[in-house]
């Protein structure tokens, strides 16, 4: 019994340890979360400016083309699979994988393969697969430099002509917290003409370079955001995700423990009746 019960103490302890970093994890996934947030936000307002100017240098009867636009039969495609690089979010990368994998299907042809996070690239290289470029282990303060590492890539070899298209698995989010596995098509740079602005704001500007000029400096930087978004969408979806596996494995903990204490305090209560069943048997056996 004396034994039964220290191994269910040692196993409460264990729990509780185990309770206190899953409670620490959630808090930290809550403020990296709370940061790319920020930080996405503070993007807005930059995106929707270049959107705008763009838009209206749209909004004329002289054609523009840019070598990002350009629209080819699609030979050969390259695959952009963002995971995260850390596990303990729940299934998070493996329904990023399972997308992948139907873009992977036998029947098509091989894409170019772009890996951002570990646990991608990992599980798609034990499935055969190699990669053109990988971007694995990347900190914080590395983000800024993967995003224009991977930019330049995709428009270097879709430029070059070595690729037709490029498509990208990511999270992508349906609502404010709603997010899921998505594949989205991101060259040729599709580019969405909005209505005509009226009133005041629609006089035509005097432009210093050429339309033409304008034009071609926009639509990478246009690409580079879009890329960007890609990337804070990816990370608010990861961080959410591990925020969420750590609040319900500190949940299943909590209610670990409180199962483990009843059945110490039912062991308890069975070793003490029975001690007085025997104190009581013995005082009746004395004084027979």
């Amino acid at each position: 019994m004396s034994g039964q019960l220290r191994a269910l103490k040692n196993r409460i302890r264990g729990v509780e340890s185990t309770q206190k970093i899953t409670k620490a994890m959630e808090m930290v996934a809550a403020s990296k979360l709370k940061r790319f947030q920020k930080l996405r936000e503070q993007s807005t307002p930059y995106v929707r400016a270049i959107e705008g100017v763009l838009n209206r240098l749209l909004q004329t009867d002289i054609p523009l083309q840019h070598p990002l636009l350009e629209k080819r039969a699609e030979k050969e495609t390259a695959l952009l699979v963002f995971t995260s690089d850390t596990g303990l979010c729940g299934s998070y990368n493996q329904s990023l994988v399972e997308e992948a994998r139907k873009f992977l299907r036998p029947d098509y042809r091989t894409p170019l393969l772009i890996g951002i996070g570990k646990s991608g690239v990992n599980a798609l290289t034990r499935e055969g697969h190699t990669w053109h470029r990988r971007f694995t282990d990347t900190k914080t303060a590395e983000i800024e430099s993967v995003i224009t590492q991977v930019t330049a890539v995709l428009e270097y070899l879709f430029m070059e002509k070595r690729i037709d298209a490029v498509y990208a698995v990511y999270s992508h989010f349906t609502g404010k917290s709603v997010y899921g596995a998505a594949t989205e098509k991101i060259l040729p740079f599709q580019l969405e003409v909005t209505a005509a602005i009226t009133g005041e704001t629609a006089s035509p500007y005097i432009m210093e370079p050429s339309r033409e000029a304008l034009f071609s400096r926009l639509v990478p930087l246009v690409f580079a955001a879009k890329v960007r978004m890609i990337f804070m969408e990816s990370m608010i979806a990861e961080h959410m995700a591990r925020m969420t596996a750590m609040s319900q494995a500190t949940e299943n903990a909590k209610d670990l423990i409180a199962s483990m204490v009843l059945l110490r305090n039912k062991i308890r209560q069975a070793a003490i009746t029975k001690e007085l069943i025997e104190i009581v048997s013995g005082s009746k056996a004395l004084k027979n």
